[in-house]
């Protein structure tokens, strides 16, 4: 959600909305949308309003190497009413995050809750110093909501110190109590409402930091912890995969989920670097977007398919990072102006292993790029990694560059043994 005026920010907010207030030299969007990625999102609408041409430049000049679109309101209507338009894009379980609230939560376990609960709203709670005079949630024995307590004051103690963080997790049912027109607040009227008509709402109680920065002061402070946690962060070591040819079967220009096949080896390859704490990272050119031969909403169809099969075979990508664009001009076809374009993130340029490294902290120098061709190979030189060509694919016969591998590997599966070797042997 990031179309509010920021009004308790201003003058900060006057001409830059509050999404893209910097945190630390990052606007605090960007934060949000990797820190989403992290968690596994594939699929982020960002809602505008107030000067939502800023915020709409700002998402089209980066790559964030994943699906994301903006959806805009011209009229205000609270924080549920941006729902509406969007009902249709909807997953049947969602999260929604406010881009005034900066948060560490892990997110992946507050679905799992969601999940278990067979909730329809999970709201994340945490212990206020203040109750007296905010919104307090009451919850039973089962975490599930039982009331709201609006500005208890010294009664507080009788409802306990529990209250909202503004993130949740719904059910896509949710917008059921979200009428046309109407200006609606999510804590003020439509969890209320849920739980007059027995819906069930439960409360995720986590100590993670989250924290909305709404005022000038809690800014100061997002900014003061953010700097603190990078300075913690130890950077980790990431495997950075082409798809194609790597770790399905090549297909010219793959269009339907139905062409995935795994190419034998590779589930059990990249388990091994799921074992071993090292990150799986796709990083895959896709211009069968901007040639119009599919969608970024069938592109992501089709990559969920594929980590459903490998997650059949217990392995699991951390991250999928696509490039849609084709600055070539010989095919007619890739006539959007979007996608027919120079690139920063279309291999061999850096763009995605740079939004990966910044988004999971990647120690590049110490990380590799496996893949069939020889624009993976330099892709591989350019960003600092160690290069592994695979046999398989192309086999490097792709002859588009000259660029040399460090090592070549008959497949996915012996050079994830391989990395494992290496790696263990720089940690010892």
């Amino acid at each position: 959600m990031a179309g509010g005026e920021g009004k308790r920010l201003r003058p900060l907010t006057d001409k830059l909305p509050k999404p893209l207030l910097p945190i630390n030299e990052r606007p605090l969007l960007d934060f949000l949308i990797e820190h989403s990625v992290r968690n596994g999102a594939d699929n982020i609408i960002v809602c505008t309003g107030y000067l939502a041409e800023k915020v709409a430049e700002h998402i089209e000049k980066q790559d964030y190497g994943t699906f994301i679109r903006e959806s805009r309101e011209t009229t205000p209507l609270g924080t549920a009413g941006p729902l509406l338009p969007i009902k249709n894009e909807l997953e049947s379980e969602f999260i929604v995050l406010y881009s005034d609230v900066y948060t560490t939560v892990d997110l992946k376990k507050m679905l799992e809750f969601h999940t278990q609960k067979k909730s329809d709203a999970t709201l994340l709670l945490h212990k206020s110093d203040h109750p007296q005079d905010s919104t307090v949630v009451t919850v039973d024995s089962s975490s599930r909501i039982t009331g709201f307590v609006e500005k208890p004051g010294s009664e507080w103690k009788e409802h306990g110190n529990l209250t909202s963080a503004a993130l949740y997790v719904l059910n896509k049912s949710v917008v059921d109590f979200i009428d046309t027109g109407k200006e609606l607040d999510f804590a003020k009227d439509v969890f209320p409402q849920m739980l007059r008509e027995g819906k069930k709402l439960y409360g995720y109680v986590s100590e993670e930091y989250t924290k909305d920065m709404g005022t000038a002061e809690r800014y100061k402070e997002v900014e003061a912890y953010d700097a603190a946690a990078a300075k913690k962060m130890q950077k980790r070591i990431a495997v950075f995969l082409d798809r194609d040819g790597v770790i399905n079967e090549e297909v010219d220009l793959l269009t339907k989920k139905e062409q995935l096949k795994l190419i034998p080896g590779a589930a059990e390859g990249i388990r091994l670097l799921n074992e071993k704490g090292i990150l799986a990272i796709v990083v895959t050119n896709q211009p069968v977007v901007a040639r119009n031969l599919v969608t970024e909403e069938q592109l992501l169809q089709i990559h969920r398919k594929l980590r459903g099969m490998l997650e059949e075979k217990g392995a699991h990508i951390d991250a999928l990072y696509y490039c849609p664009h084709h600055p070539e001009k010989n095919h007619t076809e890739a006539n959007n102006p979007k996608y027919r374009r120079e690139c920063r993130c279309r291999k061999p340029n850096t763009g995605m292993v740079e939004q990966a490294a910044k988004t999971f902290k990647i120690d590049t120098k110490n990380s590799y790029v496996v893949g069939d061709e020889t624009v993976d190979v330099q892709l591989g030189k350019n960003a600092g990694c160690t290069t592994i060509l695979a046999s398989t694919g192309y086999a490097g016969k792709d002859g588009k560059h000259e660029a040399k591998a460090d090592y070549d590997c008959s497949n996915l599966n012996e050079a994830c043994k391989l990395i494992a070797k290496l790696t263990g042997e720089k940690r010892k």
